[in-house]
């Protein structure tokens, strides 16, 4: 999980200044969605859930570094996530 939050960590900050944040959140959401598809069997959800929080402070941390001054406080960001949902985060691949 180490690499895998280390790759979220280095594409977040290449494409922090390159696109519109939708274009971004899209991305981003896609990028989830793979691995939540991947990774989502019987008992790894707990896991998953702890990669999808953590890769979601990672992006806040880089959205926030575009300028001088933050694009979001926390609370903008929950609420930009409640208009533009992550993935459901659900077992794919049941095992038993």
């Amino acid at each position: 999980m180490r690499l895998k939050l280390k790759n979220v960590n280095e594409w977040a900050r290449l494409v922090r200044n390159k696109y519109s944040l939708s274009y971004i959140w899209e991305l981003f959401c896609a990028k989830l969605e793979g691995h939540i598809r991947y990774f989502g069997v019987s008992f790894n959800i707990e896991r998953v859930k702890v990669f999808v929080n953590k890769a979601v402070l990672t992006l806040f941390k880089w959205l926030n570094r575009r300028s001088q001054r933050k694009s979001f406080n926390w609370e903008q960001f929950s609420l930009f996530i409640g208009k533009n949902p992550l993935p459901k985060i659900k077992v794919h691949h049941p095992l038993f």
